[in-house]
């Protein structure tokens, strides 16, 4: 999903087109998980591994995602481009490769975005690949995040969510 991602944002391919080509599949055991796999193709994402992290997102039933948003303050000030966005409750979910802990620098800036972020009212909730290894660990903590800001439905996971 995340290669179609980034195939659909480069224009590399056309959306319509990749679903007839999951149509056309010789392997007809294998369309119904491409067409899953399809229907969560989204070209606003920008790594492999927040497109892995939209996908867990849709996949367990939370609701809805925006990725790649942009945040402004009160006076039209840009503040930082968040990874994902759940608007209506405040969340935000930032994909942290390692850098992130080992260059002091990045650390550094990571903090003063978080602080502002949360300045604003936003939550931040930042993953790792070792969050994106445990899946279901990962969408329970998103989901507790959730209810804390309002969001009242259960989670409704897929049958293509991964087991691990």
């Amino acid at each position: 999903m995340a290669a179609a991602d980034w195939a659909v944002r480069g224009r590399l391919v056309d959306p319509e087109r990749l679903r007839a080509a999951i149509s056309a599949h010789p392997d007809h055991r294998q369309r119904a998980k491409l067409h899953a796999a399809a229907e969560l193709v989204d070209a606003s994402s920008e790594s492999t591994k927040e497109s892995e992290l939209r996908a867990l997102v849709a996949l367990a039933g939370l609701p809805a995602v925006e990725g790649n948003v942009e945040v402004f303050d009160g006076r039209g000030r840009f503040v930082a481009r968040v990874d994902l966005l759940f608007r209506a409750y405040g969340e935000v979910l930032e994909y942290h490769g390692d850098h992130h802990r080992t260059d002091l620098r990045q650390w550094r800036h990571d903090r003063t975005r978080e602080a502002e972020l949360e300045s604003l009212g936003l939550h931040v909730m930042e993953v790792t690949n070792a969050d994106l290894a445990t899946p279901r660990l990962l969408v329970a903590r998103i989901a507790r995040n959730l209810q804390r800001r309002g969001w009242r439905s259960e989670l409704a996971v897929s049958r293509w969510f991964p087991a691990g």
